[in-house]
């Protein structure tokens, strides 16, 4: 436990970010737990499937994610939260705008080093 976790678990935000932007939706499923849940910032609950099957009919479509700040609080071993804040460019349900949007990710180890998002929750700073 330590520096390595925290960083794996920064590099599993940042990559999710990217896969998001890039509409990668085979390998954003990979960092996801199947039983994940979003809770988007309008109270708005999607499973994996679902959240996934509206980025890939570009219902819900991002653009860019800058991150501004990102912070990851270790629970013990296998568990922690990461909080990370981006500006995000996206287009949701045809409205497109840029949002300061704060992800709080929940992760836990799998395997050895296969740290997965269990869920997040959506909300603007």
């Amino acid at each position: 436990m330590g520096n390595d976790d925290e960083l794996q678990i920064i590099q599993l935000y940042r990559e999710h970010n990217q896969y998001m932007v890039a509409g990668d939706v085979e390998q954003l499923g990979m960092l996801l737990d199947d039983n994940f849940q979003l809770t988007h910032m309008t109270g708005m609950v999607q499973s994996k499937q679902k959240w996934l099957e509206e980025i890939k009919t570009k219902q819900m479509q991002y653009f860019s994610s800058t991150e501004e700040a990102v912070t990851v609080n270790m629970k013990n071993s296998r568990q922690a939260d990461l909080i990370g804040q981006s500006k995000v460019d996206a287009s949701i349900h045809g409205s497109r705008n840029t949002w300061p949007l704060q992800l709080t990710l929940h992760v836990e180890k799998i395997a050895a080093a296969d740290w997965k998002i269990m869920n997040i929750e959506a909300a603007m700073y």
